[in-house]
């Protein structure tokens, strides 16, 4: 790299976009230690079989709540940001207000439901009538973990991803954090208890990020015409990828928590978690350049949105790439940090970073391809990952456990990623592994 290469790089980084990053990144690494050390303090009070429990609870909550949003929070991250950008405050104001509204009357009417399929289905295997009797406690959490998704993304919309990662993860991981501590203290630190100090976190989020909303956007009741039924028309299609996201997400724990044992999931669950930490800072890129590739888009600016993508791919790269080298040398000391229970997992890590090395490494591909109307082929290449992961799940968990479930996801991941790489390259004219021509829009 020559020295004009290196002057016009660094300058672009000193921009607010580079501050963005930088400050959603922080808020990132925080939210990721804040996680490990839940995790951890978790798997020291409550052992390798109640840490399963707990991550089956956040798991089923987390599909109930991806289910009950209705694909609005990308809805609002869209109509709001380019409201934002044409200087239509109402706009902002009235987006917001419906999706929240409309995804916290959805997570109500998806308690009962949820609750009936959740004591029903043989979650937990052996452990199934303890999992049950978590679900009543968990389903407290349903509606603000849903709302809270909707708020993070207006937030980011708003052009504050460091609110809005805050928000998301640091407050609510701060907050369980500071309660299992006083549940420990205490000498009350069992599974319900912790499900309860989950909910407890994220409604407190929830609640102070309205606030934060109300701080930031003057004139809050501020009404404007914008139709729910093309909120509704744009989100419901996101729905299907969104949920085929949480599919390939979840597929693994789920699969593992019905035909293995909860040990399992809580050694699975570890290497997860640890492994994604290195994902941590392509989602706070994403949170800044995201916005900007729907307003890109719509302005036709075509060269701007492909230099976009290529930094923040390169960037992303080069930051999280030192991590998952740290996670594929030393894994064995890494886990055992969380005890001897979860030595076991050091293969499951090693193979989940590697996938999110590729994952990190290709960028912000599902962003793009929604931002800029693709949002079916990215669908039709979620299906096809989703079902390859499943089946993958299925015949490799019962003989494997954890191995299992690394290896399938780790596989599915890596096909998600390459096979979005390639309609982006060829849909776009985008090369968002061109780290060569950073520079060039070709």
């Amino acid at each position: 790299m020559n020295s004009g290469f290196l002057t016009s790089n660094l300058r672009k980084l000193a921009n607010r976009n580079a501050i963005g990053a930088a400050t959603a990144l922080t808020m990132q690494i925080a939210g990721a230690a804040l996680s490990l050390l839940v995790s951890l303090l978790l798997a020291k009070l409550i052992g390798a079989a109640g840490l399963g429990l707990y991550f089956l609870s956040v798991t089923s909550t987390e599909i109930f709540s991806t289910i009950s949003r209705l694909g609005l929070e990308t809805s609002a991250l869209k109509f709001i940001s380019i409201a934002n950008a044409s200087g239509e405050p109402g706009t902002v104001a009235t987006v917001y207000r419906k999706c929240v509204g409309i995804a916290a009357l959805s997570a109500a009417l998806m308690v009962l439901p949820a609750w009936l399929i959740l004591t029903w289905a043989p979650i937990g295997a052996s452990e199934h009538a303890a999992f049950a009797s978590l679900v009543p406690v968990l389903l407290v959490a349903l509606i603000p973990v849903t709302v809270l998704s909707v708020q993070t993304e207006a937030f980011k919309a708003l052009g504050r991803p460091g609110i809005a990662v805050f928000t998301q993860t640091v407050l609510p991981q701060s907050t369980l954090l500071l309660l299992s501590m006083v549940l420990a203290w205490q000498g009350l630190a069992t599974t319900s208890n912790v499900i309860a100090s989950y909910a407890c976190a994220f409604l407190l989020a929830m609640l102070l990020a309205l606030l934060r909303w109300k701080a930031a956007v003057k004139n809050v009741w501020r009404k404007a015409n914008f139709s729910t039924a093309v909120l509704l028309r744009t989100s419901l299609p996101i729905l299907i990828v969104t949920s085929l996201n949480l599919v390939m997400a979840w597929t693994d724990t789920l699969v593992l928590g019905i035909l293995s044992t909860p040990d399992q999931v809580g050694v699975y669950g570890v290497a997860l978690r640890v492994s994604m930490t290195s994902a941590f800072v392509l989602i706070a890129i994403g949170s800044v350049v995201t916005p900007q590739f729907a307003s890109l888009h719509a302005s036709g600016r075509h060269s701007e949105l492909e230099a976009l993508a290529r930094r923040s791919s390169f960037w992303a790269t080069a930051m999280a790439s030192p991590l998952i080298l740290i996670f594929l040398l030393f894994p064995a000391e890494i886990l055992g940090l969380f005890g001897h229970q979860f030595a076991v997992g050091i293969w499951p890590l090693r193979l989940l970073a590697l996938a999110q090395f590729v994952n990190v490494s290709t960028g912000q591909l599902t962003s793009l391809l929604i931002m800029t109307g693709h949002e079916k082929l990215m669908r039709n290449n979620m299906i096809f990952s989703a079902i390859l992961n499943l089946a993958g799940n299925l015949v490799l968990v019962p003989p494997l456990g954890a191995l299992g479930a690394a290896i399938s996801t780790a596989i599915s991941v890596s096909m998600m990623k390459i096979i979005a790489w390639w309609i982006v390259r060829h849909k776009l004219q985008i090369n968002t592994v061109g780290y060569l021509k950073l520079n060039s829009s070709k």
